[in-house]
């Protein structure tokens, strides 16, 4: 693929090592400052990202547009873009259910856009060999080239569009609903009275209380973000036959965890008490 102008909605930390990867691979990214935050604004200057103003100049600029927003807002996002008649290569970055992409993809594609379901996993990367970008559907190789330079890594996965997202609900019910359960492991020690006990007893059997402490002091700032995608997961584990319950938990207890939004690394007593809030 030559040098093309590729869109990156919206600019978050992931989606600013998405545009980073877009533009080390020789492209120019753009993103759309209308209605977005200031902190948004300030992010997408930092990392060198052209304004296009609008999405709809974006769409009139862009022949390639990356979506990576949360899971709440890809389908609409992806019903605004298509509604502004945009005829290019669509990428779906959003942690959202297979059934999700694969309804978003068959919109796009009935309006003559190329559509690929794409999932990330890992954190924001600034090196190689940290996050992958995984790519699926019968489009997924034209998208290859605008990733090609790192710092994401990128790979073309077997099979049709839904794919990458399968996987990536695969992979975060196990790493997120873990976490979850080890904060709620944690919540209801602290309000039985138990948590130095189960302290002193995880480190006689080789278990780390300081593990399970630093997972929730990791997983509480970002908590908020997780409340959709864990009923992403419940809706994908029950279109596979597995019980949904587990993550819809999971949603709830990442929910009691959101008022702790960018207060930085909190004290355990801090996520402790807003876990057993009532």
């Amino acid at each position: 693929m030559s040098k093309q102008k590729i869109g990156v909605l919206h600019p978050g930390e992931m989606g600013v090592a998405v545009a980073k990867t877009a533009q080390n691979s020789g492209h120019e990214v753009y993103w759309a400052s209308d209605g977005r935050s200031p902190e948004t604004c300030r992010r997408a200057a930092a990392a060198g990202l052209a304004d296009a103003g609008t999405l709809r100049k974006m769409t009139e600029l862009c022949p390639v547009i990356v979506s990576v927003c949360p899971p709440e807002f890809a389908e609409e996002l992806a019903s605004e873009v298509t509604g502004l008649g945009f005829q290019g290569l669509y990428i779906d970055a959003n942690a959202v259910s297979p059934e999700r992409v694969r309804r978003m993809g068959e919109c796009m594609v009935s309006r003559g856009i190329a559509f690929v379901d794409a999932c990330i996993i890992g954190l924001p990367a600034t090196t190689r060999g940290e996050t992958w970008l995984y790519l699926s559907g019968p489009n997924a190789g034209d998208a290859v080239s605008c990733f090609s330079a790192g710092p994401l890594e990128v790979e073309v996965l077997t099979g049709e569009i839904g794919q990458a997202s399968a996987l990536k609900m695969c992979f975060a019910a196990h790493a997120k609903g873990l976490a979850a359960l080890r904060a709620a492991v944690l919540g209801a020690a602290e309000e039985l009275g138990v948590l130095s006990d189960l302290q002193r007893h995880w480190e006689r059997t080789g278990t780390t209380f300081a593990a399970a402490v630093a997972s929730l002091q990791h997983t509480a700032p970002k908590a908020w973000r997780f409340v959709a995608e864990m009923k992403e997961i419940a809706a994908t584990f029950e279109s596979a036959g597995m019980p949904r319950e587990f993550h819809l938990a999971a949603a709830e207890i990442f929910g009691r965890l959101a008022p702790l939004k960018g207060m930085g690394k909190p004290e355990l007593h801090e996520a402790l008490k807003k876990l057993n809030a009532r």
